[in-house]
This record gives structure tokens, sequence and C-alpha cells, in this order.
């Protein structure tokens, strides 16, 4: 079974696909900022607003692609200010059932594109 290579924006040329569907089963998505998925603005604010934007954003993705929060198995958040860390995770664990945490890598004081505050990618699962 061949992977699927999507772009979610037609015409850029990113050197990455912002999805990969492995086998009709595995999605790897690259990392979401708190875009605006209507519109294609940032949504900019405090990280408790952008980690919402972005877990909403995600939620949105994954039922798009046949699946849900609750099938994320692996997350990769990156933190402008890692100071901001238990912020971000009092909005972040809002998304996921309590059973159901996925594993999860945090970095932090990393430089994010468009002075972002957080920037997740997650491998999930297809219901």
């Amino acid at each position: 079974m061949a992977n699927e290579y999507i772009r979610f924006a037609e015409g850029e040329s990113l050197p990455y696909s912002d999805l990969v569907v492995v086998e009709d089963r595995f999605l790897f998505l690259s990392g979401l900022v708190s875009e605006d998925l209507q519109t294609g603005e940032l949504v900019c604010g405090s990280v408790t607003e952008e980690t919402n934007q972005v877990l909403s954003n995600l939620k949105t993705i994954l039922e798009q692609y046949g699946s849900d929060m609750k099938h994320v198995v692996r997350v990769d958040v990156l933190l402008r200010d890692f100071s901001e860390r238990d912020e971000m995770n009092t909005a972040y664990v809002r998304h996921f059932t309590e059973d159901r945490l996925p594993a999860r890598l945090c970095y932090g004081n990393v430089g994010l594109a468009d002075n972002c505050k957080i920037e997740i990618a997650v491998i999930a699962t297809k219901k």
C-alpha cells in the first residue's frame, strides 16, 4: 500500500508534507501553529489561547482524515518560552481524555516561525 503525502495549501513550495498517511492507518502530522484554518491568519495571544487554537485545528484535521483526539499516540510540543509549560499543560490536558493521554515530548526556548508561542506535531492512528 502506497503512502499518501498531503499538502494543505496548494501551490506552496515548502520542503515537507503537512501530513503523511502511512499504509492508510498511521497519520504523521507536521507541526501546527495557532492559525485560523478558515482565514489562514495567525491567532496570537497567550500560550493558553494558542494551545487551544492548535489543538482545535488538530481535532479538525484528524477528523477530516479518519481519526480523532482519542487516537493520538505521540505529541511533540515546541514552546517559545519553556516557563509557560505549566500554563500550556493546563490547556493541553483539556483536549484529551485522562485514560488516553498520548506519549509526549516537550521542547522549550525554541525559536518558532512567525513569533508563535507554540507548535505541536503528532502521530495518530485512524479509527
